[in-house]
């Protein structure tokens, strides 16, 4: 069941999986010495990264409303996600693109897992499932046309 607070959050998650969508299908249509080419790169690993340090961030709020060890370790995991993301910028193209999708995918593991220990509601995992896929395929798009 749907409340209005998980209506708009899978309006405003799917307005930001667009970026995405529209960079990895315009790098990968445009010639390779297309003058915008290496600003759609560049703009779509940084968009990707921030993406996915937010999705930490979203994590660590869920971990604080938890008790105990699992609080502590997800909190603790919660910092691995901006890691990654900014480490990831600093890696040679196409492989760039190949670490935030793995990441993103392991994200959205991770997120599926959080609602079926009872860490977040049931919507959270819908829309993280279909956000997941979105920034996978986009990114492994994006892999695809850099390589």
């Amino acid at each position: 069941r749907f409340t209005d607070s998980s209506r708009t959050a899978f309006r405003l998650g799917l307005l930001g999986a667009v970026p995405l969508v529209v960079l990895s299908l315009w790098l990968a249509a445009i010639a390779g010495d297309h003058p915008w080419r290496q600003a759609t790169i560049t703009l779509l690993a940084q968009y990707s990264a921030v993406v996915l340090s937010f999705l930490g961030g979203s994590r660590w709020g869920l971990a604080v409303r938890q008790k105990g060890q699992a609080r502590t370790a997800d909190m603790a995991m919660a910092v691995l996600p901006p890691l990654v993301a900014w480490a990831s910028l600093s890696v040679p193209l196409p492989y760039t693109f190949a670490v935030l999708a793995a990441a993103h995918a392991a994200q959205g593991a991770w997120d599926a897992f959080a609602v079926h220990a009872g860490a977040a509601p049931h919507w959270y995992g819908r829309l993280r499932g279909i956000l997941t896929a979105i920034a996978v395929a986009a990114l492994v798009l994006a892999f695809l046309a850099t390589g």
